[in-house]
């Protein structure tokens, strides 16, 4: 009997350590964004687009969520930036 209760007593404690919670690394995210500038503003969304992709992938980061995209309403040259999260 006293050999059943020690091998009980050894699993519970096994069984135990495997529910604590372990050191978990954070993810390292940064705000990435690019900026750009074109003659029309959907050239301009586009080149500030290629600008994020490349900060991401500078960063060695993955693209989380959606990308907030703001542009000017200049007339002439509309300029446009884009910016995302990205994490390792």
């Amino acid at each position: 009997m006293k050999a059943l209760s020690l091998v009980t007593l050894g699993s519970a404690l096994i069984a135990g350590a495997a529910l604590l919670p372990g050191k978990a690394e954070a993810a390292k995210c940064v705000t990435a964004g690019g900026t750009a500038t074109g003659l029309t503003q959907d050239i301009a969304k586009s080149l500030a687009t290629m600008a994020l992709n490349q900060s991401i992938s500078n960063y060695g980061g993955k693209a989380v969520g959606k990308v907030a995209m703001k542009c000017d309403n200049n007339p002439l040259l509309a300029t446009c930036t884009a910016k995302q999260r990205a994490c390792k």
